[in-house]
């Protein structure tokens, strides 16, 4: 859908950056999302089979297998993944989309505010994902370490990025918006059609 619209090396540069982050960040919440929800993971599993019991498990806050943890931190880090995925869907869309790109550009402060709030979505996120960390025995009795270790790195770097997009936001908006209309992309006036 993109084509060669692009003007400059700082909007190029400014797009792809913006393009590649908004699809990793969309990559790691599906991840986090997947790892949390499937039962076959043993992170969240209402009916875990452990030494002939069946057992209402999450492995946040779980200092042994038979307690079982804290059922709300389980729910957080779904919700957590699942509202980022849904906000940056629609930060990737509107930079895909080229019809779309004129409109992320021109309000560039309500990009920079839905960036704002995911980075400190993602930093609230990381902070209980670790805090929450279950304890060796439990992650050794379940196999859940590189689990864990996954979901608690997706969202630092979910953070990170996110940090990051909200300077992508800002130089966009203030610098190359103010130099083009839209952000960078020339308007397409048809005269390339034959």
């Amino acid at each position: 859908m993109v084509d060669t619209k692009l003007q400059d090396g700082a909007s190029a540069a400014l797009w792809t950056c913006r393009f590649f982050l908004y699809i990793v960040i969309l990559a790691f919440s599906a991840t986090i999302v997947g790892l949390d929800g499937r039962k076959g993971d043993n992170i969240w599993n209402d009916a875990l089979n452990y030494k002939g019991k069946i057992i209402d498990f999450c492995a946040y806050s779980a200092s042994s297998v038979v307690e079982g943890g804290d059922h709300g931190a389980c729910k957080y880090v779904m919700a957590l993944a699942s509202i980022s995925l849904i906000l940056v869907f629609f930060l990737w869309l509107f930079t895909f989309v080229d019809a779309l790109y004129p409109v992320l550009t021109k309000f560039w402060f309500v990009e920079l505010g839905v960036n704002v709030f995911q980075t400190l979505w993602w930093l609230i996120g990381a902070i209980v994902v670790t805090v929450k960390r279950p304890s060796s025995s439990v992650m050794d009795a379940l196999s859940l370490t590189k689990d864990i270790n996954t979901i608690e790195g997706l969202s630092w770097i979910n953070f990170a990025f996110s940090l990051f997009l909200c300077g992508v936001s800002v130089v966009d908006g203030l610098l190359v918006g103010d130099r083009t209309s839209s952000s960078g992309k020339q308007q397409n006036t048809g005269s390339n059609n034959a």
